[in-house]
């Protein structure tokens, strides 16, 4: 056991930079602004794409995402056809171009099942289109639960070997960022995140601006990391 902790140990000389954003709040955004909900996710679509150029533009190699968890799909058949809609016109239009200007790889991490499949296969078929060998990483958490995660590590792993190998999202994180005033993670990745820095905004993440997370970006540069040591 003591090989596999350290080789999930953050290796601290190690120049790659994993982020997570948890972009909350959607539903109380189009509460306050009397807006329908799907207007409220595309929102926080735009808000993803423009953080997510920024990032990359700032030496981050990969960006993990929280969509939504598997509980969220417990919401109404309402609340749940906007969100899907959102994810799937994203999947098919903004993500598959940004992965082609950022030259990243997307990965759906989670149950992509939630996702209708006439929405989803168009994606996958163009994400399988060869190209330039990607330089980062997207990793869109969709209904995802972190106990499915390790049950299918394991499956997959039959047992044998590193069976961290095999999950959906193999690098530890270096920081998350989240919005909407909760200091709380939600089983975002919680295997991956034992030593990442937590940042909490006050604001709604559609309320969060470039500026901060160029402030926390900025601030975390400056930190002296200890790992653990």
């Amino acid at each position: 056991m003591d090989g596999l902790t350290t080789y999930f140990h953050p290796n601290k000389n190690s120049k790659m930079l994993h982020v997570g954003i948890i972009p909350d709040g959607g539903r109380r955004w189009a509460k306050v602004n009397n807006v329908p909900l799907a207007e409220a996710y595309s929102k926080t679509r735009d808000l993803l794409a423009e953080f997510t150029r920024y990032l990359f533009s700032a030496g981050v190699n990969e960006l993990s995402i929280y969509l939504s968890s598997v509980q969220n799909f417990r919401r109404t058949a309402t609340e749940i056809d906007s969100f899907t809609r959102v994810v799937s016109d994203a999947l098919n239009n903004q993500i598959i171009n940004l992965s082609k200007e950022l030259n990243v790889k997307i990965n759906i991490v989670g149950n992509s099942g939630s996702i209708p499949n006439d929405h989803l296969s168009p994606f996958l078929q163009t994400a399988k289109k060869a190209g330039p060998p990607p330089t980062g990483t997207i990793n869109l958490c969709v209904a995802y639960n972190p106990v499915d995660e390790l049950n299918n590590a394991f499956k997959l792993s039959g047992n044998k070997g590193n069976f961290l190998d095999f999950l959906w999202v193999k690098r530890p994180l270096d920081l998350i960022i989240r919005g909407g005033g909760a200091n709380l993670t939600s089983n975002f990745l919680p295997l991956q995140s034992g030593f990442a820095r937590l940042y909490f905004l006050d604001e709604l993440f559609n309320d969060v601006k470039l500026s901060s997370i160029k402030e926390i970006m900025g601030n975390f540069t400056q930190l002296n990391r200890k790992f653990g040591d």
